[in-house]
């Protein structure tokens, strides 16, 4: 088996978008046996993506800190390859999910979906680089890497599967790696800029404005150009793609603005998704221009209102009303997630066991036949995945500390009563989290909107009310 090196995954684009282009991807039908080959931890594979932004979103409410837009690490990828011949696909699927947990330590939401597209199996695991608390962020420090090959390495002599001993170093830097993802030329950097500008957009004349403000200079003739400073020649946006030219960007906007086509609705249950107040100062301090400092200021005035309508509508007019549903929010959230935790924890163990339970039984007799021979060196050198296999299946077995080994069939009847409560239990998960961030932003809405205006009455010597 062999892992690539944990990849950062950023995105000059909207990163929503790029999330849900990168786990669809990853959970294509026609790899993953209709779906079948894919697991999650926290999250529903079919709306990871809206959750890790919800986490993101719910990150930036609570610590206030940010990073610009081709910095900020959105996911990680890891992948696992088998050789051919090697594994199952359900074991595969299995083992990547224990890679998972094991190097997140299960405080970050993962999807894992195993190929079978390919002449050997292969895993893609995507975890959101948000932890689930929402007030951190994973750490990539300079080892990363290389515990990840040590876990890997760990888990697959404990399966009995193969391993890559003294590995070659990888021949690029992360710089290389970087360039090569991203490009450095002209038609890249433009693609970039209109992924990131368009989604925040009225209509196409916004479009048009925000370009400007990005220091584009702009021609609209039989084609619509664009030209950086520092570039010799405009560069035409048909040339970048047929969802660039005029016509297409013209075709995403609605009457309300923002992109129609392509994207996916976030889940909210009242239709009026309360979105935080923009820190137009601290926006303006980091280059911003004029031309953003004004759609901020029509942006937040819109999202006062919406803000004014959820307290309307979930009867609070009262500030201290206000904190203790937040702080509800956050503690039937938690409460939520604990259980969750706890559930897939079980049926991890379970799944486990009832491999261990498999290979035991598929290697008893070879066991037996290593522990009568008289060169054993030699015999092990044979069989080494199913003698390793075995003394996998014994350890777990000891570590059940005498208790009776379980059928195979009462865990799968465990496993499947809590897969069902699972399912149960997501959808108050689901609910604990929208309500979490929908309390708290409303709050911290309206703790910046006091603050502003105790401000203005400070600046006019007047008594604040």
């Amino acid at each position: 088996m062999a892992i690539s090196n944990l990849y950062p995954r950023k995105t000059m684009r909207n990163r929503r978008r790029f999330m849900i282009d990168r786990l669809d991807y990853d959970q294509k039908a026609e790899k993953t046996n209709d779906g079948e080959l894919v697991s999650s931890y926290m999250c529903q594979p079919e709306s990871a993506a809206e959750e890790f932004e919800a986490s993101k979103r719910l990150y930036y409410q609570i610590t206030g800190r940010s990073q610009p837009k081709g910095r900020d690490v959105l996911m990680y990828r890891i992948i696992q390859s088998f050789k051919p011949g090697e594994i199952t696909p359900e074991e595969a699927n299995r083992i990547g999910y224990e890679l998972a947990m094991r190097f997140t330590g299960g405080r970050h939401q993962f999807v894992v979906s195993t190929h079978v597209d390919k002449a050997h199996i292969h895993t893609h695991i995507e975890f959101n680089s948000t932890n689930l608390n929402c007030d951190g962020k994973f750490r990539d420090v300079k080892q990363s890497a290389m515990v990840l090959r040590r876990l890997n390495d760990e888990l697959c002599r404990a399966h009995g599967h193969s391993v890559i001993e003294n590995p070659k170093p990888s021949a690029k830097k992360q710089k290389e790696l970087a360039a090569a993802r991203y490009g450095v030329s002209h038609k890249e950097q433009l693609r970039q800029t209109i992924d990131r500008v368009l989604p925040d957009c009225r209509d196409y004349d916004d479009f048009l404005a925000k370009m400007r403000a990005e220091g584009y200079e702009v021609r609209e003739g039989k084609r619509l150009s664009f030209r950086a400073p520092g570039w010799d020649r405009f560069t035409r946006s048909d040339k970048l793609g047929s969802s660039y030219t005029r016509e297409a960007m013209r075709e995403r906007f609605t009457v309300r603005g923002g992109p129609s086509v392509g994207t996916r609705k976030p889940f909210q249950r009242d239709g009026r998704k309360v979105n935080l107040l923009i820190d137009i100062q601290a926006k303006l301090a980091a280059g911003k221009g004029a031309g953003y400092a004004h759609w901020a200021k029509i942006f937040n005035l819109k999202e006062a209102a919406k803000t004014l309508n959820f307290l309307v509508d979930n009867g609070l007019t009262d500030y201290d009303e206000l904190t203790v549903r937040a702080e509800q929010a956050g503690v039937r959230f938690d409460a939520a997630s604990r259980r969750v935790k706890q559930l897939e924890a079980r049926m991890a163990e379970i799944a486990q066991l009832k491999t261990h339970i498999i290979n035991y039984s598929k290697t008893r007799d070879v066991y037996a036949a290593y522990k009568k021979s008289r060169h054993k060196k030699e015999f092990r050198a044979e069989h080494k995945d199913e003698i390793a296999k075995h003394e996998a299946a014994k350890k777990a077995f000891d570590a059940l500390n005498g208790r009776p080994i379980p059928k195979v069939a009462q865990l799968s009847q465990e496993y499947a009563g809590l897969l069902a409560e699972k399912q149960k239990e997501y959808e108050e998960y689901r609910a604990a989290r929208q309500d979490m961030i929908a309390y708290q932003t409303a709050k911290q809405n309206v703790d910046r909107i006091l603050n502003l205006e105790q401000d203005r009455q400070e600046n006019r010597g007047g008594r604040t009310h």
